[in-house]
């Protein structure tokens, strides 16, 4: 795409935000609130009456009966991206993969929770093979107490997709799968929250491993990347939290570590120039509300983040920093959602990684700053997601994107779902990143991938 048009397409993008955004009324509005567990995937509809587009035979749905009373679910997928994740220049992959879960409460009313997955993300190529175990748990409720132990996704935030106090446990932005929120993977962690009411609770974490977020790195001649995990149990987290009543709000604190590596230069060694990503301890102050009036829904969160760097003088680690987004919802009639955001991020303490004199760390303080959203003293931006569902919402189409006000650099992801049977499901989708080297959507250009995936569930 050329410099123009690149240009004009960003400029349409932030256009569209912009009419999203002054085509509601100005009156009391809210985002809808996100609840503080993972959203699972979009699942198969209930089944219809035999023959039906939803439902299918009796015989069909005798097998999966009896697993679902063993409380046993789970899909067999195949899929094909025309590029992966990993930003390099592999491309027409294959993926096969089979998804299990179980679901079980016991008689005592203890649950017992695990999810996890076997995959070939290269199935006419070099075959790698990927597992997980997602999560893996048991919890329970005595009196107003509730408590869950084990391997476990702990996803907060109320606004949509973006969440400035959804720091706890990572993702992988690797794995190839067509669903959002799939690339959330548990901590081992322990988790317990003490019921005031029925709407009020305040809940503590302790989160004894650390597992980061999973990125793909470029490859690049005479550049070694080492990171670097740290082993301490020293990570916690706790939340005072409102949900059900006319405003949805919650106040939170962590301290522990930073799920994005920060990058540093290591030393020279004769395999070549080391670049050190290292996980430094952060502590996160974060708020969130939420409120509904008639059709429309509002959402706020923000959160200021203290580094280990707070005077700014370091380039290898991340500046304290202020991240805010403010979002509007609107519900149409006929199954039509249309969300427009605004976010901005603000880094304290700012100095240019331009300005250092050192090329080789120059050229590692820049990579840092983009990488992590840093580049530029200030940042600001809009996102757009619309959502239609039709035939009796078997058949879903979204459109969402993400566009940078201060520098070109813009992510757009049309996606279809047709959910064809209660059993069987197909995603298609495309992602598109534009942007110049110094936004993090620059970098991740060759990650423009068209994808395709149907899904067997049982």
């Amino acid at each position: 795409m050329t410099g123009a048009a690149t240009a004009a397409a960003h400029r349409i993008f932030r256009t569209l935000c912009l009419a999203g955004i002054l085509g509601f009324p100005l009156i009391p509005f809210a985002a809808q609130a996100a609840e503080d567990e993972d959203e699972p995937p979009l699942a198969p509809p209930e089944a219809g009456p035999p023959g039906s587009a939803a439902g299918g035979s009796k015989e069909e749905s005798a097998p999966r009966n009896s697993l679902a009373q063993a409380g046993i679910t789970g899909s067999l997928r195949a899929g094909y991206w025309s590029s992966n994740r990993r930003l390099d220049d592999e491309t027409d992959i294959g993926v096969a993969s089979a998804w299990l879960k179980l679901d079980k409460k016991l008689a005592s009313g203890i649950g017992l929770f695990a999810e996890g997955y076997l995959a070939n993300e290269d199935v006419f190529g070099d075959r790698r093979d990927e597992s997980r175990l997602r999560e893996g748990y048991v919890e329970g409720r005595k009196g107003n107490f509730d408590y869950r132990v084990g391997k476990q996704i702990i996803a907060w935030g109320r606004t949509d997709r973006l969440n400035p106090t959804d720091n706890l446990t990572p993702r992988d932005a690797t794995l190839l799968a067509g669903d959002i929120d799939e690339d959330r993977f548990g901590s081992l962690a322990a988790k317990a929250s003490w019921n005031f009411d029925a709407a009020t609770s305040v809940t503590g974490v302790w989160i004894p491993e650390f597992r980061p977020n999973v990125v793909g790195l470029p490859s690049r001649p005479g550049v070694v990347f080492q990171e670097n995990v740290p082993d301490s149990s020293r990570q916690w987290a706790l939340k005072l939290d409102q949900s059900g009543k006319a405003i949805d709000w919650s106040v939170s604190w962590f301290d522990g570590f930073d799920l994005n590596a920060d990058i540093a230069p290591g030393p020279l060694t004769p395999a070549g120039q080391v670049v050190n990503l290292d996980h430094h301890r952060i502590r996160v102050l974060g708020a969130d509300a939420a409120t509904t009036r008639g059709s429309y829904r509002f959402a706020a969160e923000g959160t200021y983040v203290r580094t280990e760097d707070p005077n700014g003088t370091d380039p290898g680690i991340k500046n304290p920093f202020f991240y805010g987004v403010f979002g509007v919802e609107r519900d149409y009639p006929d199954n039509l959602i249309v969300i427009v955001q605004a976010f901005t991020r603000k880094v304290m303490r700012y100095s240019n990684p331009e300005d250092i004199a050192s090329p080789t760390a120059r050229a590692v303080a820049v990579q840092q700053a983009v990488t992590n959203n840093q580049y530029d003293r200030s940042q600001q931006g809009l996102t757009l997601r619309i959502d239609k569902k039709w035939f009796n919402e078997t058949l879903e189409a979204e459109i969402a994107g993400v566009a940078l006000l201060n520098r070109d650099g813009y992510l757009l992801r049309p996606r279809v779902i047709y959910l064809y049977s209660d059993s069987m499901k197909f995603i298609a989708g495309y992602e598109y990143f534009e942007g110049s080297d110094k936004t993090i959507y620059g970098l991740l250009e060759k990650n423009k991938t068209l994808f395709a995936e149907v899904r067997w569930y049982f």
